[in-house]
């Protein structure tokens, strides 16, 4: 039965004098006088009603109206929250389906769009920390057409890319500007110790041979207290798995 036959049917009066008006009834009476115009209607009105509504009509009818006056609003929101386009149209699909459900939070103390305004700027806040911690975001696209049987040769170049990666943040943690740079010409780009020295303007008795000597005395400093960790580390794990496996 649609609703307003339950309101203005002929049985309606009888009804209403035989047991008392049931809060649906009322629910069902304000939203269908309400939804008559609700273009017409501000956007409290609008939510009032939406919260209200008791019929799936009624309620589809009013929440695409305040789809309909806040979807570019959203959209920008969510582009100058996240900088993104790519991701703007589904964060504003799921910012609308969040306010429909979080609708009985709105208590009226601000404007709708006060409210809305948050819970986009919430929502997209969230998002952009998710997708930061996220791994897939921190690496690059692979191409389909990788070369090598089983993808043993894709494995073993992107440990190497790795390898490579890690060992260059372990030089710009450890060496000074100049040495990295000294390294950098030597065995990057196989400049004898004399260019560089003359290159680099170094006064030094020994020239760029000396920032080389030192460099590789802090790495390998370095490199031996890290495998010297490793060891206690993996020391600690049999010892931890022998004791499982005893009790």
């Amino acid at each position: 039965m649609e609703v307003y036959e339950s309101i203005q049917g002929p049985s309606c009066g009888s009804a209403l004098q035989d047991k008392p008006v049931q809060s649906w009834d009322v629910r069902a009476a304000v939203c269908a006088v309400g939804s008559r115009n609700i273009e017409a209607h501000s956007d409290e009105v609008l939510v009032f009603l939406l919260r209200n509504a008791v019929d799936k009509q009624t309620i589809d009818d009013l929440f695409h109206e305040l789809f309909r006056r806040y979807q570019l609003r959203v959209t920008r929101w969510c582009f100058r929250i996240t900088r993104n386009p790519d991701c703007v149209p589904d964060l504003v699909q799921e910012v609308f389906l969040r306010a429909f459900r979080r609708l009985c939070t709105y208590r009226g103390n601000s404007r709708f769009s006060t409210w809305l305004y948050a819970l986009t700027r919430n929502h997209c806040l969230n998002a952009l920390k998710k997708r930061r911690t996220e791994p897939t975001d921190a690496g690059e696209l692979m191409p389909d057409d990788f070369p090598g049987a089983h993808g043993r040769e894709v494995h073993l170049a992107m440990e190497r890319v790795q390898s490579f990666q890690n060992m260059w943040r372990l030089i710009q943690a450890t060496l000074t500007p100049i040495e990295v740079r000294v390294m950098a010409l030597h065995y990057g780009h196989g400049l004898p110790f004399a260019i560089i020295t003359r290159q680099m303007r170094l006064s030094n008795p020994s020239g760029a041979k000396a920032y080389i000597v030192n460099a590789r005395r802090k790495l390998k400093a370095v490199l031996r207290n890290s495998e010297s960790k490793t060891a206690t580390m993996s020391y600690g794990n049999r010892s931890a798995q022998r004791a499982c496996a005893a009790s």
